[in-house]
Formats: C-alpha cells, sequence, structure tokens
C-alpha cells in the first residue's frame, strides 16, 4: 500500500475529497476538521460505499479515485487513480502531530496511481483526471437539454402530463432536446415492461407523440434493483446479490422499504440487462437515464466470487450499453463514478437538487448530506468540476418556478449558476404552465449551454465546497459574507 509522509503543519492544509458515488459527499474543508458518517445504515449502502466509509474521526479524510491537499499558496500535493476499469481506489489522508500521512489503497487488480507535489494544485488535478479519462477511452459527446417529470409529478406521472409539457414546450420554443420519463411509469421496481396503474397507457406510447412535437424520448431505469413485491424478484430469486447468510441482500430503502440488487456475476442477468435495454431502445428511447446504480457494486456474495465488486459493476453496465447501442446516450445517475467512465455517456455529479435549500435535520444531526436539497446539490457538484473529462456533468435540474418551491430568488439563480458553472447537461422538471415570465427567462437561461468553468481558488471558501470560479462566486453559507448574500451567486461582470 503505498504511503507518503508530508512535513507539513495540517492546520495550513485544506483537504479537497470525492466520494464513492453520485450522492457521496464532495468537498473542500480544513484538514483538522472532521469527515462526517451518516449515523443511519441504510444511508451507508445508498449514499457511500460500505467498504470504505468516512472515518469520522476529527483530521482524518477519505477520498475516493483522487484526493488533493491544498496549501495556503495554492500549491500542494495531487494524487489521482489511473484506471479504474475493474479497481476501486481509496486515499486517506490523516494528520498527526507536525505532518500529514497520505495511503493509498486499492480493492481490484493493482493499477498505477499518481501521486504529484505541485505549486498548482488546480491544474494538477485537471491534468491526471484528464489523464484518467483519456486512459478509460471517456465518451464526452454534446450535452443535452433535458425536461424530466420526476420533480413535478414523482411516481404519479402520467402520459398526458408528459404530453401536455411536451406541447407547451413546443408554444413557448424552449430548445429542449429529450423529455424524460422518470420513476412512476413501471408497475413495480424491476417490472419495467409492464405499466402502472395510474400512468394511462405504456412507455412504448410516449416516443412517438414526442417526436411529432421535435423532441427526443428519455427513459429512467434503476435496471439492477427488484422490489420483493415484483414479479422480477418471485420469479428468479436466485438472481439477487446475497448475504453471507445465502439470502438475498437488502441494499437501501426507498419505494417505502427496502429492495434488493441483481448479481451482474450471473449470465442469466447479464442477458436479461441486455434485453432491458435493447427493449427501451426499440420502444424509441434512445436516452436512457439509469438510475441507483451502486446496487450492483455492493459487498456480497457473488455467482462467481472470482469477480470483484468493480468488475462486476462494470460487467453489468457494459450488459447495459450493449443492448442499447454504442449510439445511445447514457446518463448515469447512484453510480460508481470513476468505474463508470467510458461507458456512460453522461454522470450525475451530485445529490438531487430540490425545491428547498438544506435539509439541516439530516444532514447536520444525521450527517447526511447525500439526500436531495439545493444546497447539498451545489456543495458536491461544484467541488467535482474537474470531473467533466470523465463525461458530460450531470448537476441535475434548475428550479425555476416560484410556485411548489421553498427556495428565494438568490437560491433559484444559485442553482442556475452551478449550471452555468458546471457546464454539461441542462436539465428542468418544472411543470411548464406553472411558469411565470420570470420563471420562463431563468430556464432559457439555464437551457443555455456553457463550456466547464475552473475554479480561481482552492484556498478559500464560502462554505466548505469549491465556490471561487472564474464566472463567478457561490456563497453556499447561512450569512453575508465577501459582500454576497446568503444561498446566493454572484457572477463576474
Amino acid at each position: 500500500m503505498p504511503e507518503w509522509t508530508l512535513a507539513t503543519d495540517p492546520a495550513q492544509v485544506r483537504v479537497l475529497v470525492s466520494g464513492y458515488q453520485s450522492w457521496s459527499e464532495a468537498e473542500l474543508r480544513p484538514l483538522t476538521d472532521v469527515q462526517s458518517v451518516p449515523l443511519m445504515r441504510w444511508r451507508h449502502e445508498q449514499g457511500h460505499d460500505p467498504a470504505f466509509l468516512p472515518s469520522g474521526e476529527a483530521g482524518v479524510w477519505r477520498s475516493h479515485t483522487v484526493l488533493a491537499l491544498v496549501r495556503p499558496d495554492g500549491g500542494g500535493w495531487v494524487g489521482a487513480a489511473q484506471d479504474a476499469t475493474h479497481t476501486f481506489t481509496h486515499w486517506e489522508a490523516r494528520a498527526e502531530g507536525d505532518r500529514v500521512r497520505v495511503t493509498c489503497s486499492q480493492e481490484g487488480p493493482a493499477t498505477a496511481v499518481a501521486w504529484e507535489p505541485t505549486d498548482d494544485v488546480i491544474t494538477i488535478l485537471e491534468t491526471l483526471s484528464a489523464q484518467l479519462g483519456a486512459n478509460m477511452h471517456a465518451r464526452t459527446p454534446a450535452p443535452q437539454r433535458v425536461w424530466c417529470s420526476w420533480y413535478s409529478y414523482y411516481r404519479d406521472v402520467t402520459l398526458t402530463a408528459m404530453l401536455d409539457n411536451a406541447r407547451l414546450a413546443r408554444e413557448h420554443g424552449l430548445p429542449f432536446d429529450v423529455f424524460q420519463l422518470d420513476d412512476g411509469f413501471q408497475s413495480d421496481l424491476g417490472d419495467w415492461f409492464t405499466p402502472s396503474s395510474h400512468f394511462g397507457g405504456h412507455a412504448r406510447d410516449l416516443p412517438t407523440q414526442l417526436g411529432d412535437l421535435g423532441f427526443t424520448a428519455g427513459l429512467w431505469l434503476a435496471p439492477f434493483l427488484a422490489s420483493p413485491t415484483s414479479e422480477l424478484f418471485r420469479e428468479h430469486r436466485d438472481w439477487m446479490l446475497r448475504g453471507a447468510d445465502g439470502q438475498p441482500l437488502t441494499v437501501g430503502h426507498n419505494w417505502g422499504g427496502a429492495y434488493y440488487a441483481l448479481d451482474t456475476t450471473r449470465p442469466e442477468v447479464l442477458d436479461w440487462l441486455r434485453t432491458l435495454a435493447a427493449t427501451a431502445r426499440g420502444w424509441g428511447y434512445p436516452y436512457l437515464k439509469l438510475d441507483f446504480l451502486y446496487g450492483a457494486a455492493l459487498p456480497g456474495v457473488r455467482h462467481d466470487p472470482s469477480v470483484g465488486r468493480a468488475a462486476a459493476y462494470r460487467m453489468g453496465l457494459q450488459a447495459l450499453r450493449d443492448g442499447a447501442g454504442d449510439d445511445a446516450f447514457l446518463l448515469g445517475c447512484g453510480a460508481p463514478l470513476a468505474a463508470s467512465i467510458g461507458v456512460v455517456d453522461a454522470m450525475r455529479t451530485g445529490p438531487d437538487v430540490a425545491p428547498l435549500w438544506d435539509e439541516d435535520s439530516r444532514r447536520v444531526w444525521l450527517g447526511d448530506a447525500t439526500g436531495p436539497s439545493a444546497r447539498n446539490a451545489l456543495h458536491t457538484a461544484l467541488s467535482r468540476w474537474y470531473q467533466h473529462t470523465w463525461y458530460q456533468p450531470d448537476p441535475d435540474v434548475a428550479i425555476c418556478r416560484r410556485e411548489l418551491s421553498l427556495l428565494n430568488s438568490n437560491e433559484r439563480h444559485a442553482v442556475a449558476g452551478m449550471l452555468d458553472v458546471v457546464g454539461g447537461l441542462r436539465a428542468s422538471s418544472d411543470p411548464i404552465a406553472l411558469l411565470d415570465a420570470e420563471g420562463l427567462g431563468l430556464l432559457r437561461d439555464c437551457l443555455t449551454l456553457s463550456a466547464p468553468d475552473r475554479p480561481t481558488t482552492l484556498t478559500h471558501s464560502l462554505g466548505g465546497a469549491v465556490t471561487h470560479f472564474r464566472r463567478g462566486t457561490f456563497n453556499l453559507t447561512d450569512a453575508s459574507l465577501d459582500g454576497l448574500a446568503p444561498h446566493s451567486y454572484q457572477r463576474q461582470t
């Protein structure tokens, strides 16, 4: 296990970390601070890597794939994996007296890592990240402008609601490329081929009608999961990832209860995944959002014990790519980030946005900043600015509506600023009928594509994240700082 001892005062060092998957926290913090560990066990599985959790110790920070330590002069040290196809690379920085000890461990076949002292942490982190993307043949196609149903209708989405919003988008001349049908169209988690009782049709009924309006159809799937009430689970219980007791292993808590994950080392499971993606493509969906992908990479007992977690995940993801076709656009979410490079076209790089700024009880008292909120999305997505060389980053949706929202004007514009700074996908989920002239104007701004921005500093932060960029500055705190209002974004003029 590589190890480095740095003769530097820990109290003078900031650490930039990136969590394991889309929703896991990424942040820029003093090394002597404490990295939070969620108190709820199911959030270890659903928001983190349970095999390499944050330590919860003062002065000990853990990161996945990359790590940066920043001195007050902007120099420091950067570590980065150079391949993640079959291997998870774990970093730990630990304050020890007047020194800092850094260790790097790997789960899977040993692969190269880079460790570079530098006078310019920002540039070296970008350079090493780009090399990882190049080594894994990253796919970075043109970003898409997407309307999705989730943050308007959640699981109550209907065929009529999809088409009503598409017609209004066309009437207003809103430049969306894709209309994506999210969770709620299917009868159960895992039973993707049969419609829910409320949807008012079948998922295959939508693409042609969207095409007539000038939009590409997108579809949400959680392809590695199965509800205990699903036909998939009842008929193929043996397909599930198992615990040490030989029983199917619960892998999270959502949709009102626990659920299970497919064992992607089973050939019949890979066949089923190929068929699922090919079927969705055959219905007319060249854009697929693949969610809750972490399930295939959780610790457990697999059919083929010789296959490690990273490789098992990659096998399942590749099966979906093979079924959908090389020209399909695949967006990953809730996914092990680096392990997805070269297979997905885009990746969610933070928690869900929500029409509220923060959920203090969960973040502060339960130690979990992986849940939905505008603050959590900004905090993590901004701190992963460098990942645009791995895939098209997806910082999630803008919230432009004033109705059915607790966000104030500053907060709505901060979310819009995040989309501009991160670049990548542009998405909205507002019911278009609720948008007034101001909301429509903000939405048009949010749908204007931009190149990813770069930070100007990692030595100063307004909120424990990367907040200072060339195009503007974010204040993620609850107080006015440096002339910026709380929860705001000030664009450079």
